[in-house]
């Protein structure tokens, strides 16, 4: 028996997104086919072609939701100017390391080798529009060459260097390296002070 839908007319584009992203968060990349999601839906095959030809198609609108819910986590700390740059950046680690360990799989698509090539056509992160989060990232640094607390540098180039930092951490962390979760409140905070005191 098909399971009731949960969407109204003319949101299935929204629900075929949202349950791929489900999908994928707790049973992997491998675990979707358009079947099993129209079966979840209790919709038809030919009602999903009208939003999406493929399977690949589908992933693709998942990616872009699933950065768009990065920048939508990041964005409001970056911005928040009640908190101070070092306070900022602390926070913006945390999240980031929080997300991979909530959404190993989720997390694995957005920067993994798998639609390398797709993510790049459809994500383009010159665009401020499409990358509110880098650019939040981007306007905490400028504010940090301001205060002095690090040198002042291409900040598009220091923000790789923080991504690169972060992304090397929780990426250690979820592919099962136990002495990364032993340790991990101390070695963030060393990574933290490290990137920090090397853009001084």
């Amino acid at each position: 028996m098909k399971k009731s839908t949960s969407y109204h007319h003319g949101n299935l584009k929204e629900a075929l997104i949202e349950t791929a992203l489900q999908t994928i968060d707790q049973e992997g990349l491998d675990a979707i086919t358009l079947r099993d999601i129209t079966e979840k839906l209790g919709t038809s095959r030919s009602a999903v072609y009208r939003h999406f030809a493929s399977k690949e198609a589908l992933i693709i609108g998942v990616i872009q939701r699933g950065y768009a819910q990065l920048d939508e986590l990041f964005t409001p700390i970056f911005q928040d100017r009640t908190q101070s740059v070092q306070e900022r950046f602390e926070k913006m680690g945390r999240a980031y390391l929080d997300f991979a360990i909530e959404h190993p799989n989720l997390y694995r698509l957005l920067f993994g080798e798998n639609y390398r090539q797709e993510r790049e056509e459809v994500c383009d992160y010159k665009d401020e529009s499409q990358a509110t989060g880098l650019y939040a990232l981007i306007g905490l640094l400028l504010e940090a060459q301001e205060e002095g607390i690090i040198a002042r540098a291409d900040p598009m180039v220091q923000a790789a260097t923080v991504w690169a930092s972060i992304h090397g951490l929780a990426s250690l962390l979820i592919d099962g390296h136990l002495m990364m979760r032993d340790n991990l409140e101390e070695i963030y905070r060393y990574s933290q002070a490290m990137v920090l005191n090397g853009m001084r």
